[in-house]
């Protein structure tokens, strides 16, 4: 039978298309069975396992790898590393604030401070802080702050002249 718009080539790839579907729809449906080689028990002797019955499976004491602690394996050196010298912790940050006024009025104690960073004006009351100062005492011509073992005291200074003085 010839298939009008079909050509040759075409013809023959159909027919190997087809085999081939049979082919895999055989194996498929009838699978190889294995050899009676393949489904052989071996000998008893042979399937064992081997013992293990003279082999101790505890492990080392810690004191028999003190060569391996003293000599890592896995550093070219084969040396402990000495121990990094900790870095003296940055030196503090001085206080970077100006005192130019103090209200005292009633029981309340506020000071008036320039910030030296971005120039604003700042107003804290005793016992409030700024970047991690801490206002303890206003006085009237002086405020104390403190940071940790860190103590400031900050003279009160009049725009135009320099610190006052008692």
């Amino acid at each position: 039978m010839r298939l009008p718009m079909l050509s040759r080539a075409t013809q023959a790839l159909i027919a190997g298309n087809a085999l081939l579907v049979a082919l895999v729809a055989l194996q498929i449906l009838s699978p190889a069975a294995p050899s009676a080689e393949a489904m052989q028990v071996p000998p008893e002797d042979e399937a064992k396992m081997p013992e293990f019955a003279d082999v101790s499976l505890n492990p080392p004491a810690l004191s028999a790898l003190s060569d391996m602690v003293e000599r890592p394996l896995f550093l070219s050196t084969r040396r402990v590393p000495e121990p990094e010298e900790a870095a003296p912790p940055p030196p503090p940050k001085p206080i970077r604030l100006k005192l130019i006024g103090v209200a005292l009025a009633g029981g309340s104690r506020v000071a008036l401070l320039r910030n030296l960073v971005n120039n604003q004006l700042i107003h804290l009351a005793e016992g409030e802080t700024h970047d991690g100062w801490s206002l303890d005492t206003v006085g009237a011509q002086s405020a104390s702050f403190s940071r940790g073992p860190q103590v400031a005291e900050l003279p009160l200074e009049i725009e135009g002249q320099g610190p006052s003085r008692r």
